[in-house]
């Protein structure tokens, strides 16, 4: 298993990293198949928040990532929430697909969103509120699998997100699924103009 560990705006002492490994073992102990774990502990900029310490952690499990984070008033604390967020994805994970082989699937069907139902007025009243919002400080970079738009769905869920992009594998074009307001999931398929 590859381990990365990160601090940002934190010194780690050896102390600390030997209490990390020994939560990871733990969840290798739940599920084996764990490729690689990245650890990333942060403070907080604030001084005047109580849990200042933040502690992320995704775990890539064959083609799916798990991804957990929590916060505490010291990195043990924080380590020990996420330990815990991360050991529910496990345990949701492996009774999805680790016993089943695979996801279940939804009865209804997975709805398309339809691009042209955006207009021209709504895109300019956009791009005038985008100049006010803030700037772009964080970009994700992250390998990408073709997967089916069930299995799309499925990481979706394991991350706790409000939509996935993916690859799909049937139209060979990169599609978003999303969750809707209703509990439903929607997949947009762009189409270039």
């Amino acid at each position: 298993m590859d381990i990365r560990i990160q601090a940002k705006n934190i010194d780690l002492s050896p102390d600390t990293e030997t209490y990390i490994h020994k939560k990871l073992d733990r969840l290798e102990r739940h599920m084996s198949q764990i490729s690689g774990v990245r650890v990333e502990i942060s403070r907080g900029a604030s001084k005047g928040q109580r849990k200042s310490v933040v502690a992320q952690m995704t775990l890539s499990v064959g083609k799916y990532t798990l991804r957990g984070q929590d916060s505490g008033v010291n990195v043990y604390a924080a380590v020990d929430g996420v330990t815990d967020v991360v050991d529910r994805q496990i345990r949701r994970f492996k009774g999805k697909v680790y016993h089943s082989g695979q996801p279940r699937r939804r009865e209804a069907g997975i709805e398309t969103a339809d691009a042209s139902a955006v207009d021209q007025a709504d895109l300019a009243s956009q791009e005038e509120s985008a100049e006010e919002l803030g700037s772009v400080v964080r970009t994700k970079r992250f390998p990408m699998t073709p997967m089916a738009v069930e299995d799309a769905i499925f990481q979706m869920e394991l991350l706790s997100h409000g939509f996935f992009l993916f690859f799909n594998m049937d139209s060979n074009e990169y599609n978003v699924a999303y969750r809707r307001q209703d509990g439903d999931y929607g997949v947009i398929e762009p189409e270039l103009t």
